[in-house]
């Protein structure tokens, strides 16, 4: 361990280059290597009982406060750059290009005491003979060009949150100049998503070190509209308390969860539509044959009228055949009805035993028509999940109506298929399972990505849709075999907060 912290001060002692250690939370420096003596003057026992300005410029662009919202972004973002003035032991002021890091040191610096975290600064000393134009314009230029590598920018408020001083980087990200942001409080420059005098904001800024994440919308007079992320802080230095805000440009982030948040509510609306197009194709199909039916038996029963002597046993059959299917007219009505109206709902707890009845009521009206059995194998405890019934209910007969498809080939001998829920610890699942031809034709990871299809004018979009409903509810689709030839579709939910495994 000796030999290393030999070896660390070595080799930093052989930099050209500066080095500064400030501790993370107080900025009082630890240490420093043999260069930034060098340029101060001073030993590493006096630098460390000196304070920021007997170190900074007499210029205000320099001031403490700037330098300590410079350290306190590296400990934010992880590293921050700026051009720095410096002043030495006689007065003397040089400027640096310098880089502070925040660094965690495991051990402490030489002990074996609780990790530190530090910021170590590393500067070049700019000199003269490097022909830099001495203007204020090459400072804010050239800071602005190094805060653009980080993408961030800092601003100094004071009590009341009105703008003390700013970088000119983080002026930009407002859109407007450091002048004018002086003195202006911070949410007359942007819409903040939390006010600053709400509670929450007034309770953690109490605090010596607390710290507030902030979310800003800037639009300039031109109608361009920008997004800023921003951290505030309260910086406790030399026992006075200074208030930091660092910001980053967050615009492509938030354009990115707009678009997805348009995609989900359009897959939303998708899911409902291809809800009510599957109910008026239920009434198309399934309403046609009890209508015909009533309608045959009607017309024998009219028939036998017309002739001189009737059995009335005859007639009576009739009418009763009619009225039967007149019924189940009435029962695939009043089911429809009940699942149109819940079309609307809204996320709740459901059991999926429920929803699983429920949509094998649609499957085997398709089922029965194509002579195969539908066999529902429901688990003893109720496996309570959250989510919206009728999107769930939704996915379920799609997969059905596809294993449906694939049972009524020629090529499939066993015209059944089973569909099962089961629990585990943390899951529950309905699991669908035929006797078709099986996955042979495409990977199983490729199945959800919408390429199986087995229908020749298929497009596999109704997998797709699936998909995306489950992964919303937290859930997954898997493709498996289903031995000894077919395949089992699992769709499996997450269970509800409090569900309890029987």
């Amino acid at each position: 361990m000796e030999f290393e912290a030999e070896t660390f001060r070595l080799l930093a002692d052989s930099s050209s280059n500066g080095w500064l250690v400030h501790d993370a939370k107080s900025k009082s420096i630890l240490w420093a290597n043999r260069t930034a003596c060098a340029e101060f003057g001073y030993s590493v026992e006096e630098l460390r009982s000196l304070k920021a300005h007997h170190m900074s410029s007499r210029d205000p662009r320099y001031r403490r406060a700037m330098g300590t919202a410079w350290l306190q972004a590296a400990v934010v973002y992880g590293s921050n750059k700026r051009l720095w003035k410096y002043a030495n032991r006689d007065g003397g002021e040089f400027m640096t290009d310098a880089v502070a890091t925040l660094v965690s040191i495991p051990g402490g610096i030489g002990t074996g005491n609780e990790p530190l975290d530090v910021i170590l600064v590393e500067f070049r000393v700019i000199r003269e003979a490097e022909v830099v134009p001495d203007s204020s314009k090459w400072v804010e230029d050239s800071l602005d060009r190094l805060m653009l590598h980080t993408s961030s920018g800092m601003m100094l408020l004071d009590r009341d949150y009105r703008v003390e001083d700013v970088s000119p980087f983080a002026a930009k990200l407002v859109g407007s100049s450091v002048e004018d942001l002086l003195g202006q409080r911070l949410d007359e420059l942007a819409d903040i998503d939390t006010p600053l005098d709400g509670m929450l904001v007034m309770a953690e800024m109490s605090k010596p070190g607390g710290a507030v994440t902030v979310r800003m919308k800037v639009s300039s007079d031109t109608g361009e509209v920008r997004w800023l992320a921003g951290i505030l802080d309260n910086v406790v230095l030399d026992g006075s308390c200074i208030r930091v805000l660092t910001v980053r440009d967050i615009s492509s982030k938030v354009e990115w969860e707009h678009r997805n948040a348009y995609q989900e509510k359009n897959l939303q609306y998708m899911s409902r539509y291809n809800a009510m197009g599957d109910m008026a194709m239920i009434l198309a199909h399934d309403l046609g044959q009890p209508i015909a039916a009533a309608t045959n038996y009607l017309d024998g029963v009219r028939r036998r009228l017309g002739q001189h002597s009737v059995p009335t046993e005859s007639l009576d059959y009739g009418l009763t055949q009619a009225r039967s299917q007149l019924e189940r007219v009435a029962d695939i009505v009043t089911s429809v009805k009940k699942y149109v109206r819940r079309i609307e709902n809204v996320s709740t707890v459901v059991d999926l035993n429920e929803v699983v009845e429920e949509s094998l009521y649609f499957v085997r009206l398709r089922a029965e028509d194509k002579g195969i059995e539908v066999i529902a194998d429901a688990c003893s405890t109720p496996p309570k999940i959250f989510g919206e019934s009728v999107l769930i209910g939704q996915v379920i007969i799609n997969i059905c109506v596809n294993a449906i498809d694939e049972v009524c080939l020629p090529t499939t001998d066993e015209k059944y298929m089973v569909v099962s829920t089961e629990l585990t610890a943390e899951t529950a699942s309905v699991v669908v399972r035929d006797r078709g031809r099986g996955m042979s034709q495409e990977p199983a990871n490729m199945l959800a990505a919408g390429a199986f299809s087995s229908k020749s004018d298929g497009s596999g979009i109704g997998l797709v849709i699936c998909e995306h409903i489950v992964q919303r509810h937290g859930g997954t689709i898997t493709y498996e075999p289903n031995e000894p030839n077919g395949t089992a579709v699992r769709i499996s939910f997450p269970l509800s907060e409090g569900a309890v495994q029987g």
